[in-house]
């Protein structure tokens, strides 16, 4: 994106970037702390630029800002605890004299390793995010999926599973279920994002099923970012029905308030047994995300 698109995109360009390959990290550390909505959607621009000193820098920023949403209740997963026998005596809970002294099968004398209690524990999660790219990928959309995208990674325990899948009329997985890379990772994939002009809803939650379907965890939530319009493809809706057989619920992430996109994503999300809420801006994220998940 050239400096002149930038220019005519965001009035205020000169108030960050005063001269050409210069960011001034203050100044949007500081807009940010008054907008973050609006801070977010000129880095996803700027991370597109021409110049690839801003580019690196406007990555960097909207690195940081992104992976530190607003603190809205967003890793609380009370409710989905099991109790379970763990090998962690210091987890609390009661002995489990019948676990610990099965351990004699393997030694003659207990160790403290050999200890077995009754502790609550929650069960894993795979998630999976789906991204709709159709259309113009810049600004908004790609602000509102980086703050997503962290906002379930701020939820994720060390046996929890993410993968994330951007789609339009192709559906390309940026993250695999299985994926151990750092989540950080998903900044730059999402930066540099390219989407297509059609949306093929069908094929995305194909494609977030499959994910899902090979995931370890038993517990599987598929978030869908999306204005719910399919503008190619097969009816999304019988294809959301299909989440409860693969152990999923399907939830709708709605990135607009108009009234065929809240009756489109609402259906979707009724198909797919899970829940509704709005995502119109970025800082919106983390309560959508909590209130989609919640036990």
């Amino acid at each position: 994106m050239s400096r002149t698109e930038l220019e005519h995109r965001h009035a205020d360009l000169q108030r960050f970037s005063a001269e050409v390959g210069q960011l001034d990290a203050e100044a949007v550390q500081e807009a940010a702390r008054a907008d973050l909505d609006e801070t977010l959607d000129l880095l996803v621009d700027l991370a597109k630029a021409t110049d690839a000193s801003i580019r690196l820098a406007a990555r960097q920023l909207a690195l940081r800002l992104a992976l530190r949403p607003p603190r809205i209740i967003g890793g609380d997963r009370s409710g989905a605890a099991r109790l379970s026998t763990v090998d962690d005596p210091l987890a609390g809970g009661d002995l489990d004299l019948d676990a610990t002294l099965s351990r004699l099968d393997q030694h003659p004398r207990l160790r403290a390793e050999d200890v077995r209690v009754r502790a609550w524990r929650s069960p894993a999660t795979a998630y999976v995010l789906l991204v709709d790219a159709s259309g113009s990928v810049a600004g908004r959309r790609i602000a509102i999926a980086l703050v997503t995208a962290a906002a379930l990674a701020a939820r994720m325990r060390p046996d929890d599973e993410f993968a994330v899948i951007a789609f339009w009329s192709q559906a390309v997985v940026l993250r695999p279920i299985r994926s151990i890379a750092a989540t950080t990772d998903l900044v730059g994939a999402l930066l540099t994002l390219r989407g297509g002009g059609t949306t093929d809803l069908a094929l995305a939650l194909r494609t977030g099923l499959r994910q899902a379907g090979t995931a370890r965890a038993r517990r599987r939530e598929i978030l869908l970012l999306t204005d719910g319009i399919a503008t190619a493809g097969s009816d999304p809706v019988a294809v959301a029905a299909a989440a409860g057989a693969a152990g999923a619920r399907l939830h709708v992430l709605a990135l607009s308030d108009e009234e065929p996109s809240y009756r489109s994503c609402t259906r979707l999300a009724g198909a797919g047994g899970g829940r509704y809420a709005e995502l119109i801006r970025a800082s919106q994220a983390p309560a959508a995300v909590a209130h989609a998940l919640r036990p």
